[in-house]
């Protein structure tokens, strides 16, 4: 089987057809006392220096730097997004990957609704400690509902310690959703935010009943709500 068919049959196994536009009609409103349908919390977790405030800057700010102060505890962004007559306000997490600042953030993993575990591609170490964080974020958080492996920095391809079949293969075990990217290039860094709103609009549109503590604020139901995967994983760097 090729390397394109293995991608698609893993990220078949967790949704349907993502296609060729990563917007999927998605767009950022920059109306901040909008009302909203849904409040969406997404944490992003990794080992320090794999680029988690890089992707987060550029989804936000459509911009880069070579050098970030790495996060003490916790930073926080909110994005407003709509798709057809759904407003979702999305709240981004990013989280200290240094050792001495981790526990900080640790008790705020209960309320995400799901995860992203980033590493860099050429780090092995990254890569290897994600089973450590991803135990750790479920076993704080066993209702997270959509959880991503991102390998961040594929503009380095020259330098590549870990190939994209060993991740791919790492997150069909862990049932995760796969996809590498680069904040420099900006390369799948709007997917990745876009598809974790979309699978949370998703998921709560064909669920009548939504648990309080998920801070849902709307579970109004939705036509036409696409089944959906990432498609094509391999960054185009």
């Amino acid at each position: 089987m090729s390397e394109e068919e293995n991608i698609e049959e893993n990220n078949q196994q967790n949704g349907g057809e993502y296609g060729d536009e990563s917007s999927q009609g998605i767009e950022r409103i920059d109306d901040y006392n909008l009302s909203h349908n849904y409040l969406f919390r997404i944490c992003l977790l990794g080992d320090a220096g794999v680029g988690k405030t890089s992707l987060i800057t550029r989804f936000c700010d459509d911009s880069f730097k070579v050098n970030y102060n790495n996060t003490i505890g916790l930073d926080f962004r909110v994005v407003t997004l709509r798709y057809k007559d759904i407003i979702s306000k999305l709240h981004i997490w990013d989280t200290a990957g240094q050792e001495r600042f981790r526990f900080l953030a640790l008790n705020y993993l209960h309320n995400a609704h799901g995860f992203v575990f980033v590493y860099d591609i050429t780090d092995k170490n990254s890569f290897n400690n994600i089973e450590n964080w991803l135990s750790t974020a479920l076993d704080k958080n066993k209702k997270s509902i959509a959880n991503f492996l991102i390998g961040n920095k594929c503009d380095k391809e020259g330098e590549r310690k870990v190939s994209q079949e060993e991740a791919e293969r790492f997150a069909k075990e862990k049932n995760l959703f796969f996809l590498e990217s680069s904040a420099k290039s900006n390369d799948n860094v709007q997917k990745i935010f876009y598809y974790f709103t979309l699978k949370l609009i998703e998921y709560y549109s064909n669920n009548e009943y939504v648990e309080e503590e998920n801070m849902v604020l709307s579970s109004t139901k939705t036509e036409e709500i696409p089944i959906i995967r990432p498609g094509e994983n391999k960054c185009k760097c």
